[in-house]
């Protein structure tokens, strides 16, 4: 039997990883540092303090490729830029819609009728605009506020049942011409929610008088779009909201299914 004395083992042994050495930034004066957090790209950055990703870039010197920053590195936000405002609630005045495969804020804007520096104005969140993941969660903002005819009224409707994905919808009624226009975005078929539902219906509602006026929604040549329009006799005066419920195919009096979309009548 022999025995090895003195000698070391280095079978097993394994090299210590060498520290990232990241680059120090540049003379930032009257700027601000910025530490680089995890999920940062320089596009992003550059978009919360509301710059050009160009003079980002320009400013910063010492990052190699602008296409790769890490967590911890150091970069100069140029003086003539104030730091950006504290957060604010997520999505207000506007529609959370969640990604699916295939989504991209292009197609989005392009589906809900918005521009698509609208929509990354809209969702800072997102480091890389051409990038998004199924079941990530996006801001579509609000409509830009177009002046009315006297008497119309704009109604955004919002989804009602967490365990369904609708996307929303918008109404425009006439008070004192009772008329209703709809379009709803989303809407899963009546049938997946129960078998004896086969139809949509939006109703406009006077819930002190107990009073209903109810179009069917019909499905529109683009996919996932559903439209109603109607008129009644009287007004619309001291109604106070549009909801959207799925129906059995004969119509009811009032509404009988679930809630899928509501909006108050603000006007």
């Amino acid at each position: 039997m022999y025995y090895s004395y003195g000698k070391l083992n280095y079978s097993n042994y394994t090299p210590p990883v060498k520290r990232q050495q990241l680059p120090e930034p540049p003379q930032c004066v009257g700027g601000t540092i910025y530490t680089v957090r995890p999920g940062d790209t320089m596009f992003r950055i550059a978009n919360e303090y509301g710059i050009s990703l160009q003079k980002l870039i320009a400013a910063n010197p010492q990052v190699a490729n602008p296409n790769i920053i890490y967590p911890g590195q150091q970069i100069c936000i140029p003086a003539e830029v104030a730091p950006p405002p504290p957060p604010g609630p997520f999505c207000q005045g506007g529609t959370v819609y969640t990604a699916k495969q295939g989504d991209s804020l292009f197609s989005i804007a392009r589906r809900f009728g918005i521009t698509v520096q609208k929509m990354i104005e809209a969702n800072p969140q997102i480091p890389d605009p051409n990038v998004i993941e199924p079941g990530q969660q996006i801001c579509i903002p609000p409509l830009e506020e177009i002046p009315l005819p006297e008497g119309f009224c704009r109604v955004q409707l919002f989804p009602q049942q967490e365990d369904v994905v609708v996307l929303g919808g918008t109404a425009f009624i006439n008070i004192p011409e009772p008329t209703l226009w709809i379009a709803t975005f989303g809407l899963p078929a009546p049938a997946d929610l129960d078998p004896k539902y086969s139809t949509y219906r939006a109703w406009v509602v006077d819930k002190e008088e107990g009073l209903y006026f109810s179009v069917k929604l019909k499905t529109s040549d683009s996919p996932g779009i559903e439209t109603g329009y109607g008129t009644m006799a009287g007004s619309f005066e001291g109604y106070d909201e549009i909801i959207v419920t799925a129906e059995p195919n004969s119509c009811p009096s009032s509404p009988s299914g679930p809630v899928l979309l509501r909006g108050v009548i603000t006007c």
